[in-house]
């Protein structure tokens, strides 16, 4: 891939992230990875590999997030062990 698709790739999950950040889907806490790269979307100065990683990290934890969720509607949710029928 191309250091030009890699940012623009970085900018796009860089909006998933962000739009999930406002929908209260994602906390901060569970990107520290990623804010500990210091690599931002529209930093092109910096190196094809820098950017290669911060889209790796970023979009590992935006997956571990949406999968936890996932995981969590589909077995009724954190209450559903509380549940008694």
């Amino acid at each position: 891939m191309r250091k030009r698709e890699l940012v623009h790739l970085h900018a796009l999950f860089d909006r998933v992230r962000r739009f999930m950040r406002d929908q209260q889907d994602l906390e901060e806490g569970q990107l520290a990875s990623y804010r500990h790269l210091d690599v931002g979307p529209t930093e092109v100065y910096r190196s094809k590999g820098d950017h290669e990683q911060a889209v790796t990290t970023l979009a590992r934890s935006l997956a571990d997030t949406t999968g936890s969720a996932d995981a969590e509607s589909e077995s009724g949710g954190p209450q559903a062990s509380a549940r008694s029928d």
